[in-house]
């Protein structure tokens, strides 16, 4: 199954938008569950055959390459796994895939046996958990595949190879921002449809956006062309690029769906002033530790923490609820020290530019945090407050409404992880442990990033927003759209 936010565009259109001539299509991990190799053989057939009569790229049916699962990696940690009982199943897996493939007269590329070669002569892990590869491990098997498909050899040049990546890596997100658009129930969803000033709509003016990065995509495809030809110093030009929508500000009851109530106003409060404004319990007092005022980055913060040399840490969402194309991408996570310890920040330390950074929690030397669809890990090693690590822990969360996507990340006393997320949201999320797990509820979910399950915990509709433990263990969850409170045991 393919399970998406609601209105995400069907899969024969993406390969349409993008032109798709050659599909290496990996298929297997996820299927081997069920231990049926026959029955996916069948499927196999059935989407081969119904790819075939495509014409994605206007230029007849695309070419097909399949690809054989990975072999599940012992890491000989006890955490995790051996890999034992899965490497039974994706054996057979990978069998029914190869005979697929000369049956078809397809191109195979036989990963399974060769990624266990390649896990016994290299002393560093080559996945992250078993059965993800990490970054090296992504280098040595994509060395195969091109070593496998064309009979060449890797250029020895690391200099040209990472003036490519990079090339590479740049246009990869752009193209990811296309495909797996964040905020999606506004771009394609139940709330695309919503009409504001001149009965201008979402989609209107999201839809628009896609359409801008599919050229800025286009455009830096041409750098990759360039570096992989020699030319380093290729500029990419955006000027091609549609301008985006300009959009009215419906505050002062100018839109259809609102009023002028609910809008509010543009103006804003002095953080002084708001400040003084604050009823407080006898004893208590309030005061400015860090606004945008001070820090022009720290805007829109929706998570804070304060990590053990006592720094309060603040996820800052300037770019909510999503980036939008031809402007930088300035999310972060914050480092806020206060060193003379007046009660005022002294100064704002970027972290990390994070995508939709909706929650975090500090864990192992780092810092836990989601990035829709991802869970990330984000670790400084030199000492110098600002990540030089950073790896995908579990991926598949929803982004449909990026302001109530994963949230409120708390490191319970069992040592799991909990994060809430509310209504419109589907996840896919896989496991060296199960079967891909997907889940549709407006609910608290809980993981744990030493031994890497993941797993529904609570039902709490219809948009969840914190997470907290007492001294005593109890757990509560609160509703962002209700007000209300929950114990959750």
């Amino acid at each position: 199954s393919r399970p998406r936010n609601r209105g995400f565009i069907a899969p024969h259109d993406y390969l349409k938008i993008s032109k798709a001539d050659v599909i290496l299509a990996f298929w297997g991990y996820n299927e081997s569950y069920d231990n049926n190799p026959d029955k996916f053989k069948g499927e196999l057939i059935k989407w081969i055959d119904d790819t075939k009569k495509q014409n994605y790229s206007g230029k007849g049916a695309p070419r097909i390459v399949l690809v054989s699962p990975l072999s599940h990696e012992n890491l000989q940690n006890p955490n995790l796994p051996d890999g034992k009982a899965n490497n039974a199943r994706l054996l057979k897996y990978a069998s029914a895939t190869a005979t697929v493939a000369a049956e078809r007269n397809i191109p195979y590329v036989d990963l399974y046996s060769m990624s266990g070669a390649f896990y016994a002569i290299n002393e560093k892990p080559l996945t992250i958990n078993g059965i993800h590869p990490n970054s090296l491990g992504n280098k040595i098997f994509a060395e195969y595949i091109v070593s496998t498909l064309f009979g060449l050899e890797t250029s020895k040049d690391s200099s040209k190879l990472e003036s490519i990546r990079s090339a590479v890596l740049d246009k990869n997100w752009h193209w990811h921002n296309r495909y797996r658009a964040t905020d999606g129930n506004d771009v394609w969803g139940g709330r695309s449809s919503l009409k504001f000033v001149d009965n201008q709509s979402n989609r209107d003016v999201l839809m628009h956006e896609l359409d801008m990065i599919d050229v800025m995509t286009a455009n830096r495809d041409k750098k990759v062309w360039a570096h992989a030809n020699g030319n380093r110093y290729y500029k990419v030009d955006d000027s091609n690029v549609p301008q985006p929508v300009g959009v009215k500000s419906n505050v002062g009851g100018k839109s259809r769906s609102s009023n002028a109530q609910k809008e509010g106003t543009s103006l804003y409060m002095k953080p002084k002033d708001t400040a003084a404004q604050l009823q407080l319990a006898q004893g208590l007092k309030v005061g400015v530790f860090a606004s945008e005022e001070m820090f022009p980055e720290m805007v829109n913060p929706v998570q804070m923490a304060v990590d053990t040399k006592g720094r309060l840490w603040a996820a800052a969402w300037k770019t909510y609820p999503k980036w939008e194309p031809l402007k930088k991408m300035e999310d972060r996570l914050l480092i806020l020290p206060d060193e003379n310890r007046d009660g005022v920040a002294d100064k704002a330390i970027t972290f990390a530019k994070v995508h939709n950074p909706t929650g975090f929690e500090f864990w192992n030397g780092g810092v836990i945090v989601a990035s829709v669809p991802d869970i990330l890990f984000l670790k400084d090693t030199d000492g110098d407050d600002v990540a030089d690590v950073r790896e995908v822990l579990f991926h598949g969360l929803d982004s449909a409404d990026t302001h109530h996507s994963a949230n409120a990340f708390t490191h319970g006393p069992g040592g799991n992880f909990y994060y809430q997320r509310g209504v419109f949201h589907v996840s896919n999320v896989e496991t060296p442990w199960t079967k891909n797990q997907q889940h549709g509820n407006s609910a608290m979910y809980r993981f744990n990033p030493r031994t890497f399950e993941y797993s529904f915990h609570a039902n709490n509709s219809p948009n969840p927003h914190g997470v907290s433990f007492n001294y005593w263990g109890y757990h509560f969850a609160t509703d962002g759209t209700g007000g209300r409170v929950y114990q959750v045991r």
